[in-house]
């Protein structure tokens, strides 16, 4: 556990290298929060509430979830790294030295996240008072939102680590970082809050782990669940986050046998 903590430390430190990309998402967060006011600025002209939001909540809600898709926005590289790897044959490095891979890309997306949030949570605070998106209500539901944060990321760590593995078998996986960036990106609630959707939909896409990665925790945050369903989302994420651990290693432990750069 100490070597994790040590490996996430390093990363840390390594993205003092690249200041200008930690502004970049910085920019990016509050370019989302812009095109989240103009446009429904435009859609709340003459309405007061729409779909159970306030203008103001709706922005909030953009808030939040724009600073989880932007900390998620650096786990997107893991998949596309690992299919990098194994195609070049680096990846045998971690087939020798004593650390399971996926341990590996998690503590190193951890360390990262940590020096991110360092930034782009106080741009995303003042974001919020010069947009007039409101305050927060500090309340139970809150706090267990925040807890999904972290949670949400360790899935998306292993979910990536998974669909990056798989090019021990197709070599090429660029079809499926495409397909799962934009649904991933929709089912997460990313693009709208999932409250318009179908109620029939919705039932659905919550079963998913995806929509408790960004939507739930942000409607948690911002008031707008109560706690009781929050734990319900809690637990479906957990249950993800194992299944896709145990995936993940299934498949790993299958795959690397065939990889031709162990020499077999």
């Amino acid at each position: 556990m100490l070597k994790l903590f040590e490996l996430a430390k390093i990363f840390f430190k390594d993205q003092i290298i690249y200041r200008f990309d930690v502004s970049i998402s910085a920019v990016e967060t509050v370019g989302r929060l812009l095109f989240a006011w103009l446009i429904w600025g435009a859609v709340f002209a003459g309405r007061d509430v729409v779909g159970g939001f306030t203008f103001e909540v709706m922005l909030l809600y953009y808030l939040v979830s724009s600073f989880i898709a932007t900390l998620n926005g650096t786990m997107l590289g893991v998949s596309g790294e690992i299919s990098h790897e194994i195609r070049n044959g680096n990846f045998t490095k971690f087939m020798v030295i004593p650390l399971n891979p996926q341990l590996y890309w998690l503590s190193q997306n951890f360390g990262v996240v940590t020096y991110l949030a360092m930034f782009i949570l106080p741009v995303s605070v003042i974001g919020g008072f010069v947009f007039g998106t409101g305050g927060f209500v500090f309340q139970p539901a809150l706090f267990l939102g925040l807890l999904m944060i972290p949670v949400g990321l360790a899935f998306m760590v292993s979910f990536h680590f998974f669909i990056g593995i798989l090019a021990f078998k197709f070599q090429e996986v660029g079809f499926f970082l495409h397909i799962q960036h934009e649904v991933v990106n929709f089912v997460q609630g990313g693009v709208v809050p999932l409250v318009l959707l179908p109620a029939a939909a919705l039932d659905v896409i919550r079963l998913l782990p995806f929509p408790h990665v960004v939507f739930t925790p942000a409607m948690l945050i911002i008031g707008q669940m109560d706690l009781r369903e929050g734990f319900v989302s809690l637990g479906i994420l957990v249950f993800w986050l194992a299944a896709f651990t145990v995936i993940a290693q299934v498949t790993y432990h299958r795959l690397r046998v065939k990889y031709d750069g162990v020499g077999i």
